[in-house]
């Protein structure tokens, strides 16, 4: 049986993926997200607000006796105050960081302490951004925790080509730019605190914006064939 772990399966991204993979007979999905959208007999839902780091060190994290796969996909993302650094909300940047960086960290150390020494192939599945790799004016806090999750990506994959281990897998996918609730917010910040506004009314405008079902459809790809390299631009394959 194969085991997903998803957070932010409210909607977007991680609500097509966990629909896309309970179409499969053999998988189960754990989903986190503060609401519960989904219902299927095997979607186990746990409610969670991934802005606190208590909440990704306390979080339920069931153990699945029978589990042959486990594949962790730290989906769960924020923008941030889109501002300058200087005029940034520090606790709205705090939580910035929390959820794109140190709760995908926190959750997937536990994860391979839970499944260590067991005989499980283990996918670790980070929802990263282009603005990982690209300056985003005002978006400081978005670049950088998304950067973090990459080197932290980078840095676990090491690790496991290092140990020999092979059974556990690492994929840091930058999605594009996907028709979500985040391209709203982008949309409605006004051009005054965000110098490319224009640039994201472009993408609706001229339909360049994917759908999150195509994305997620192609994230599954990559679970089931992962490439050597873990840092991934979907825009790109």
């Amino acid at each position: 049986m194969r085991y997903f772990y998803i957070t932010g399966t409210s909607s977007g991204i991680g609500f097509e993926l966990a629909n896309i993979i309970l179409k499969d007979e053999n998988s189960f999905v754990v989903g986190y997200a503060r609401r519960n959208n989904i219902e299927h007999k095997r979607y186990m839902h746990i409610k969670a607000d991934f802005s606190s780091s208590i909440e990704s060190r306390k979080v339920e994290i069931p153990f699945f006796e029978n589990a042959e796969q486990v594949v962790l996909t730290n989906n769960a993302g924020i923008l941030g105050d889109v501002n300058p650094v200087g005029e940034i909300d520090n606790e709205v940047l705090e939580a910035t960081f929390v959820v794109n960086a140190i709760t995908p960290a926190i959750l997937s150390n536990r994860i391979l302490s839970i499944y260590k020494g067991r005989p499980v192939g283990i996918t670790i599945v980070n929802i990263s951004s282009g603005a990982a790799r690209h300056a985003v004016e005002s978006w400081a806090g978005y670049c950088a925790s998304k950067a973090a999750l990459d080197m932290f990506s980078l840095v676990l994959d090491a690790e496991q080509n290092s140990s020999g281990n092979g059974k556990v897998k690492v994929l840091s996918i930058a999605p594009g730019v996907v028709d979500t609730a985040m391209q709203d917010e982008v949309r409605k910040v006004e051009k005054s605190r965000f110098p490319q506004a224009e640039r994201f009314h472009k993408y609706k405008r001229e339909g360049i914006l994917s759908s999150a079902s195509d994305v997620a459809k192609k994230i599954v790809e990559l679970i089931d064939n992962p490439p050597n390299d873990p840092i991934i631009d979907l825009r790109l394959i």
